[in-house]
């Protein structure tokens, strides 16, 4: 019996996920609708027809990568506090070391102007701001503009820690993860946060 012939969404979804998967070793940059077309098993006019233009195609693609990026920085609310911005840093370090590619387009893109890039990478930023706040909220930690204020900040250090480790590893990555875990404490008390109650559940 035949197979049932794909919904447009399937094969939509099918093309995205190829592309998705050359990212993993294709510079998004060299990333071509012709050779996503080929892996796919679909024509090149296909693509026009799901993502009507290039500009599309390559905004639907970091969309779909952006959204498994931040899947992967989500960490795990069963640990505690500190286990779970252990975590949070190395699952963000692993993330963007395995797709810098990406990740990078999505930065540059949204610091060029293009609202949805700039919603997306927004969006990225946004989970860890929400777990965080809301971890804190349960050891008593108020939400304060000030608070949010200093891990906006330093979400942005630890995102340039990363990127500069890539570009040049000069120390190992434990130690590049223990900076960015050690900056988070450090920064908390400029936002009014008493470090010492947060450091007897470590």
């Amino acid at each position: 019996m035949a197979a049932a012939p794909r919904s447009p969404e399937d094969r939509r979804a099918q093309i995205l996920d190829v592309a998705v998967r050359l990212l993993q070793t294709v510079p998004f940059d060299d990333l071509s609708m012709d050779q996503v077309a080929a892996e796919a098993g679909v024509s090149s006019p296909l693509l026009f027809h799901y993502f009507k233009n290039k500009q599309g195609f390559r905004t639907a693609v970091l969309e779909a990568s952006a959204s498994e990026l931040e899947r992967r920085m989500t960490p795990d609310a069963a640990l505690p506090l500190p286990g779970q911005l252990r975590a949070g840093v190395e699952t963000f370090a692993d993330a963007v070391i395995e797709h810098p590619t990406i990740y990078l387009a999505v930065m540059r893109m949204a610091g060029s102007g293009d609202e949805r890039m700039r919603q997306i990478y927004r969006g990225m930023r946004r989970t860890f701001t929400h777990w965080i706040g809301t971890s804190l909220a349960e050891f008593g930690v108020p939400a304060t503009p000030a608070l949010e204020a200093a891990i906006s900040g330093w979400q942005a250090f630890m995102e340039e820690i990363v990127l500069s480790w890539l570009d040049e590893p000069t120390m190992d990555r434990t130690e590049m993860i223990d900076l960015c875990e050690r900056a988070f404490y450090h920064l908390l008390p400029a936002a009014g946060v008493d470090v010492g109650a947060l450091e007897t559940t470590r």
